[in-house]
């Protein structure tokens, strides 16, 4: 075992010296960028006989297509040679090399412990904008912050136990996060073996912000859009989508990549997931990658009404396929559970856990329960590892394992449906039901909690769900792990 992790840690290692030539010998890089991706498919396709094989083809599509945005940038002069040298040597080689082979390494070693590959930090719940159905419930007069203490020792702590460098941060607004005179941005210098995704609303990204950025070269900001200007002022106030558009071409002049994160609901998801909308914000505004969520009916103002019914969840399916294969770096959280076997929540070998302005410590964003708060763990003496073994995060890593993950192809459950909230509510409200230490983070969360017509309505959504679904995933994924299996 160990052996083919070397193998495999060093045909990685000939992608990261391919990648950096790339930049550095510019009239070769078609020649190179071919030979990474030979290297790429073997890798993750060749190399891999335990995942299902459409999936695989899938994370070679993402991964290739990081390349070729990578050169496409920086022949379009919007990343700078100095921020694609930062980010090779902490992303790819820290993130997706390193800490991916010390965590293989340590699983074979006969623990039962976990390693999650990252988490997600809301520093801060304050922010400069009051979106409505705001998972986080933010606004100019949220005010509960983390101390600076608290979140260094979080990301170094994680860097110790779990060999993890990748770090996202979420709000409130994080740009907005001050304490002990230092931010966001300086948090990314002090650990600047780490890489930071940054969830934010782009707002209060100007020159001066995109210029200090560029400077450390480790952070990346993902902007929230909800499809092009009349939606996103519709959701997010008048002006908002002026002022991303002058973020992102701060963000362009100073060298730095830039992503769009979205929030797929009823009325816009056809908007968001067309050909034109990945065409404005990749092709001419420059966006490196993007996330889309769908509408998840929890924190201010929920409502089931605004959750994508399940045809239309199957139709994003299928443009989000088109879309990877297409060359864009646009990944559906929910939908492309194919991507990263299932579920990723709780802890998970290879997932992540979230932890808010409160110290709460959730099993993901979407799932706003918590057992333990770091604050409390810290001054008993505990560390940020102990937070992964309680019985809350524990029961959801057993249902993980029983409905797919660390299970052969031909046993796996419906990958495209991974998540125990919002595809199999059952499973969660059980959870609840059994476990009384569990808490909720807000008021919202202990509403829907106490209230037996909110889960019905989400139980009824996940029949249609499985109704609409399944043939989809037997069709072009259960059939091929049948073959492997014989």
């Amino acid at each position: 075992m160990k052996v083919a992790q070397k193998i495999k840690k060093h045909t990685w290692g000939k992608v990261v010296d391919l990648v950096l030539q790339i930049v550095d010998i510019g009239p070769a890089r078609g020649f190179l960028i071919k030979k990474a991706e030979k290297k790429l498919w073997q890798g993750i396709v060749e190399e891999n006989t335990e995942g299902l094989r459409p999936a695989q083809e899938l994370k070679y599509a993402f991964v290739r297509n990081l390349l070729h945005t990578t050169d496409k940038h920086l022949r379009r002069g919007i990343m700078s040679k100095e921020v694609f040298h930062k980010m090779v040597k902490v992303f790819v080689r820290n993130v997706f090399i390193e800490d991916i082979y010390e965590r293989d390494i340590r699983k074979t070693e006969g623990t039962e412990a976990v390693y999650p590959c990252y988490l997600v930090l809301s520093p801060t719940q304050s922010c400069n904008l009051r979106c409505p159905g705001c998972y986080a419930s933010s606004g100019a007069h949220t005010r509960a912050s983390l101390p600076w203490e608290i979140v260094t020792r979080i990301i170094k702590e994680k860097k110790e136990f779990w060999h993890s460098h990748f770090t996202v941060i979420s709000g409130g607004e994080p740009f907005l996060w001050r304490d002990e005179g230092k931010g966001i941005i300086d948090l990314a210098r002090e650990h600047n073996d780490n890489f930071f995704m940054v969830y934010t609303n782009g707002t209060l990204i100007n020159r001066d912000v995109a210029k200090r950025l560029a400077e450390v070269g480790n952070l990346t900001p993902c902007i929230s859009v909800e499809g092009f200007e009349q939606k996103t002022d519709e959701r997010r106030g008048q002006g908002v989508f002026k002022k991303i558009m002058e973020a992102f071409e701060y963000l362009r002049n100073a060298g730095v990549p830039f992503g769009i994160s979205v929030e797929a609901n009823k009325e816009n998801w056809d908007e968001v997931t067309r050909k034109e909308f990945l065409q404005f914000y990749f092709d001419e505004q420059g966006a490196f990658y993007g996330w889309l969520f769908q509408y998840m009916p929890i924190g201010r103002g929920y409502t089931m009404e605004k959750m994508v019914t399940p045809e239309q969840r199957l139709e994003m399916f299928n443009r989000n396929v088109w879309a990877i294969k297409e060359g864009y770096n646009y990944i559906d959280f929910w939908n492309q559970g194919v991507m990263t076997d299932g579920c990723l929540a709780a802890g998970r070998n290879g997932g992540y856990l979230y932890i808010d302005w409160n110290g709460n410590v959730m099993p993901c964003v979407f799932i706003p329960y918590y057992v333990d708060n770091i604050y409390e763990v810290y001054k008993r003496g505990g560390t940020l590892n102990d937070v992964l073994y309680s019985p809350f995060f524990k029961e959801i890593r057993k249902w993980q394992s029983q409905y797919a993950y660390g299970k052969p192809p031909s046993e796996q459950d419906n990958l495209i449906l991974p998540c125990p909230i919002r595809d199999h509510h059952q499973i969660i409200y059980e959870i609840f039901k059994k476990q009384s230490t569990i808490q909720p983070a807000d008021d919202p969360a202990r509403e829907v909690k106490d209230d037996p017509m909110y889960h019905e309505n989400l139980e009824n959504y996940d029949q249609f769900l499985r109704q609409v679904i399944d043939p989809v995933w037997e069709r072009e994924y259960k059939q091929y792990a049948s073959k492997i299996s014989k």
